[in-house]
């Protein structure tokens, strides 16, 4: 489990969200209540896609997260790096010069963060971010993959 570093108020805010998503109120997200808030989230999934984040996301092997889960989860999407910052990891990662990461590339981004996702979660990211449909991320699809 990671450190997360929120504030009490955040801690609250993400409580209450974690909490609407525990529609049974049993102190976990079942996959079903997962793949309900994705989907209320405007999320396109699929149960199959819904079931790949459950694993990445599930440490203990529950089959539920648990609200320490949770957090890791949004750990990873509120940070958001200074747009110097961005640049530097991504001329970083970009080790070929062209101007575009792979999927490797991105999973080694998002490993740095702290986000250890699947090859599968990656592909699925690299082809919602990948505007222009060549398979790899250039520099604008990289900042809007990560919340910039």
């Amino acid at each position: 489990m990671a450190e997360h570093n929120f504030s009490d108020d955040d801690l609250a805010k993400i409580r209450t969200v974690f909490d609407g998503f525990d529609v049974d109120g049993k102190g976990t997200v079942s996959l079903s209540e997962l793949h309900a808030a994705m989907t209320a989230l405007g999320e396109d999934t699929t149960p199959e896609y819904t079931e790949a984040v459950m694993k990445n996301l599930d440490d203990d092997h529950s089959g539920e997260l648990s609200f320490e889960e949770f957090l890791d989860m949004v750990k990873c999407v509120k940070t958001k790096p200074r747009e110097d910052s961005l640049r530097a990891v991504f001329n970083d990662q970009d080790k070929d010069g062209t101007g575009k990461l792979n999927a490797s590339e991105i999973k080694a981004v998002m490993k740095d963060r702290g986000c250890n996702l699947s090859d599968r979660a990656i592909e699925y990211l690299v082809n919602k971010a990948d505007t222009s449909g060549d398979g790899e991320i250039n520099y604008e699809e990289f900042c809007k993959l990560l919340g910039r």
